[in-house]
C-alpha cells in the first residue's frame, strides 16, 4: 500500500509538536497553574478545559489517544498501529488479571488502571478475561492466558506473571512486524526488544543478579540474545559498550557512567535506550513514503508526553529542576 499520503499528513502535523524553547519555559514555570496555563495555549488545551490542575496526566493522555484516533482515519495498514499501541494492551491485560487474582483472594476487583491507549476495546479484554472466554482474546493470549492463571496458582508470583505476557507480547510484535512485511518495522520491534533486555540487564546488574538467574528476564526476538544479556551482569557497566561494539547498541552505553547515584545512572540508561529506538526509524524521515515514518510520529508523540508528565510533576511537587531538565530532550 502507498503511504505518500500518510506521511504528507504525518510531516503536517509534526507542526504541532512542543519545542525545547516551550518545555524551557515550562519546566521554570513558578506554580503548577502557570505551567497549565501555558499548555493550554498549545495542542493540549482542547483537554484542559474542566480540568483540575492535578489531573494533567489525563489530559496528557486525551492527546495521545486522540493522535491514536486520528491516525486510524488515514493509515493504510491499522496493524501498523496495532505494533505502536500493543504494549498498552498487554499491560491492560496485567491490570485485569491481577485483579480477578485479588478477586479469588477474597479482594476488591479495580480497572482504574486500564488504559484507552490500546488498539483493544477494555471492556472487551474484561469480559473475556472474566469470562474465561479466551477465544475472544487476540496476539495468541488464548493459549497464554490458562499458563498466567496455573502460574499464579503455584506461585503467587505476579512478577513471574509479568515476564510471561511480556514474551507473549514481544512475539505478537514481531509475528505482525514480519506479516507486513515492512523491514524499518521489523528492526524497530528488534530494537524495542533489545532495549527491554538491556534496561532489565542494568536494573538486575544494580541488584548484584547472578547473571544464570537473570535469564528469564530477557527476552527472544531481538538482535542479542538472552545469554548474551546475561553475561553483561557480570561485567562493569562501563564496559558494556565494548561488549556491545558488534551490534549498533554498543554506543547507546558509551559515556555512560556507573555512578553511587543507582537512580540517575538507571535513568541515563533509560533515556538513552528511549532514543535509541528513535534513531533506528531516522532514516524514514527522508522518504515520502517510508511506513516507518507512522511508528516515528508516535514515538516522538511519546517522548513528548513522557518529557511533559516530567516537568509538570517536577514543577507541581517543587522538585530539583536541573535534575528534571536531564531528563528532557526537549529541553537542554
Amino acid at each position: 500500500m502507498s503511504y505518500v499520503y500518510a506521511v504528507a499528513r504525518l510531516k503536517a502535523m509534526e507542526n504541532r509538536f512542543l519545542d525545547a524553547s516551550f518545555f524551557s519555559r515550562l519546566i521554570d514555570s513558578a506554580t503548577l497553574e502557570e505551567a497549565l496555563k501555558s499548555l493550554g495555549e498549545t495542542v493540549y488545551g482542547q483537554w484542559i478545559s474542566g480540568s483540575a490542575p492535578a489531573e494533567f496526566d489525563q489530559v496528557i493522555d486525551r492527546e495521545l489517544i486522540a493522535s491514536c484516533e486520528d491516525l486510524e482515519r488515514f493509515v493504510p495498514d491499522r496493524e501498523l498501529l496495532d505494533i505502536y499501541r500493543m504494549p498498552h494492551d498487554f499491560n491492560n491485560v496485567k491490570v485485569i488479571l491481577k485483579s480477578l487474582f485479588r478477586a479469588r483472594e477474597g479482594g476488591e476487583r479495580r480497572y482504574d488502571l486500564l488504559s484507552a491507549l490500546g488498539a483493544v476495546d477494555t471492556e472487551r479484554l474484561i469480559m473475556a478475561l472474566e469470562g474465561e472466554e479466551y477465544g475472544l482474546l487476540p496476539y495468541g493470549l488464548a493459549d497464554v492466558i490458562p499458563h498466567c492463571w496455573t502460574l499464579w496458582e503455584q506461585t503467587k508470583n505476579t512478577k513471574d506473571i509479568d515476564l510471561m505476557l511480556d514474551g507473549a507480547m514481544f512475539a505478537a510484535m514481531r509475528k505482525t512486524a514480519e506479516a507486513l512485511g515492512i523491514p524499518e518495522v521489523v528492526r524497530w520491534v528488534e530494537r524495542r526488544i533489545d532495549a527491554e533486555n538491556l534496561g532489565n540487564a542494568a536494573r538486575l546488574a544494580r541488584m548484584n543478579t547472578d547473571p544464570a538467574a537473570a535469564l528469564p528476564f530477557f527476552h527472544n526476538g531481538g538482535t542479542i540474545r538472552p545469554a548474551d544479556a546475561a553475561k553483561l551482569l557480570g561485567e562493569p557497566l562501563e564496559s558494556w559498550g565494548k561488549a556491545l561494539s558488534h551490534t549498533d547498541l554498543g554506543a547507546v552505553f558509551e559515556g555512560i557512567q556507573d555512578r553511587s547515584d543507582m537512580q540517575a545512572t538507571l535513568c541515563d540508561i533509560s533515556k538513552a535506550l528511549s532514543d535509541s529506538l528513535i534513531r533506528v526509524l531516522e532514516k524514514a524521515k527522508y522518504s515520502a513514503s517510508a511506513p516507518g515514518n507512522v511508528i516515528l510520529y508516535l514515538l516522538q508523540k511519546e517522548e513528548e508526553a513522557r518529557s511533559l508528565r516530567i516537568a509538570l510533576v517536577c514543577v507541581a511537587n517543587g522538585l530539583n529542576r536541573e535534575f528534571a531538565r536531564r531528563l528532557l530532550s526537549h529541553a537542554r
